[in-house]
């Protein structure tokens, strides 16, 4: 049993394992602990989320840690971040300059994260039910919320809920859905430092992204 009652999935299937090893450097917490602006109000991650045990992968926080680390490093040049470039490069450049406070609370309705003027809150569902690469997407899909919300509701047969508010009109909406399903196409892609298993696992998810959270179908599949 672990914070927000949660059961800590299988941490090699997710890539917490894979991960987890990485993270748990004092230049890596101190890196992901500022630049994606977990130091906003500290008493988020305490009491149980994980700022006083910053490496245990069971807790919130190391998982976050492990995004940012997804999210980071995993274009094989990743010191490139220029918007000219690929998605898998310029993600971790957008999120950092989009959210301005990262706080982790333990569930809010059945929301996974949410942005209210560039303070994403991340609940249950991110830390416990998405894999390493899923909360890197989900990351840069609150950070596009700081510009764009979703415009549409979901089509038939969405496995994020027919007809429900939440869904991007389409692809060249540009929208939040976009921004993550392009994200784990080129993770799939081009995806470094990673492991052929996530690869596909960020695969799948894009697919289930573009399947289900546009309106009108993109047309494309990974």
């Amino acid at each position: 049993m672990t914070i927000c009652d949660a059961t800590v999935p299988d941490k090699s299937a997710t890539g917490d394992a894979f991960y987890g090893a990485s993270i748990c450097s004092q230049p890596f917490v101190d890196y992901f602990w500022t630049t994606y602006h977990f130091q906003g109000n500290k008493s988020y991650w305490t009491n149980g989320f994980g700022w006083e045990d910053c490496c245990n992968t069971d807790l919130p926080l190391a998982r976050a840690f492990n995004g940012c680390y997804a999210l980071t490093y995993s274009a094989s040049d990743y010191l490139n971040d220029d918007y000219a470039g690929a998605c898998l490069n310029w993600a971790r450049r957008y999120v950092r300059e989009h959210i301005d406070d990262l706080r982790a609370k333990c569930s809010n309705k059945t929301y996974v994260a949410y942005n209210s003027g560039g303070t994403v809150e991340l609940y249950k569902p991110f830390f416990f039910s998405k894999h390493v690469p899923g909360r890197a997407e989900t990351l840069l899909h609150e950070s596009r919320h700081d510009a764009l919300s979703h415009n549409a509701k979901f089509p038939p047969g969405s496995t994020f809920g027919e007809g429900k508010d939440g869904a991007d009109s389409n692809w060249a909406y540009n929208g939040a859905w976009m921004y993550g399903a392009l994200y784990l196409w080129w993770y799939y892609a081009q995806g470094a430092r990673t492991t052929s298993a996530l690869r596909e696992l960020a695969r799948q998810r894009a697919n289930v992204v573009i399947d289900g959270a546009f309106a009108e179908h993109p047309g494309y599949s990974v």
